[in-house]
């Protein structure tokens, strides 16, 4: 990952949810031997700050944890259980040059906005949390709701790595996918 200095991008990988349909927590979860949480790590330029089961809340309470220490004009967002979130948000990284909006949310292929693998303005998503309230189990797309984000249809060779992985069976898609590529 080139696109962005270090000094304008920070990540957070959110690695706490309750994995209630995947059966066992997510990070240690593997593909092609590597947990889901050490592939995250190891593929942004930067230390990621990461967020785990300390927080409850949901993914909104995670968050405003995470940008008490973020000092970046931006932060890239993502969950642990999205394995193929460096890629993406690389892509996303070269919109933010000329960028009049608060962040940059790609779109999957069934047209849903993925807010855990996105780009946001640090100061835009510190003043939608602060002016929401208590974000405590609240949904985060009603907490972010008041950001202008530009939805990004992303190029077909980006659209299939858009992986959420919530099941065995997303993991073994996951799976799947990372061995296509090495090839």
């Amino acid at each position: 990952m080139t696109a962005v200095h270090a000094r304008e991008l920070a990540y957070v990988i959110l690695s706490g949810g309750r994995s209630t349909r995947f059966g066992a927590n997510k990070a240690g979860a593997k593909i092609n031997g590597s947990g889901l949480l050490d592939r995250l790590v190891a593929a942004f330029p930067s230390r990621a700050q990461i967020i785990g089961p300390e927080v409850q809340g949901g993914p909104a309470a995670a968050i405003d944890s995470a940008l008490e220490s973020i000092v970046a004009p931006w932060v890239a967002v993502v969950a642990v259980d999205m394995p193929f979130a460096p890629e993406i948000v690389e892509y996303l990284t070269q919109f933010i040059g000329a960028a009049d909006v608060d962040g940059f949310i790609p779109i999957d292929e069934m047209g849903k906005q993925q807010w855990l693998c996105s780009i946001y303005r640090t100061t835009a998503l510190r003043t939608a949390i602060f002016n929401f309230g208590s974000v405590v189990d609240a949904p985060l797309h009603k907490v972010l709701a008041q950001l202008h984000l530009d939805p990004v249809q992303l190029p077909d060779e980006l659209t299939g790595l858009l992986v959420d992985i919530d099941t065995p069976a997303d993991l073994a898609r996951a799976e799947r996918l990372a061995r296509g590529k090495r090839s």
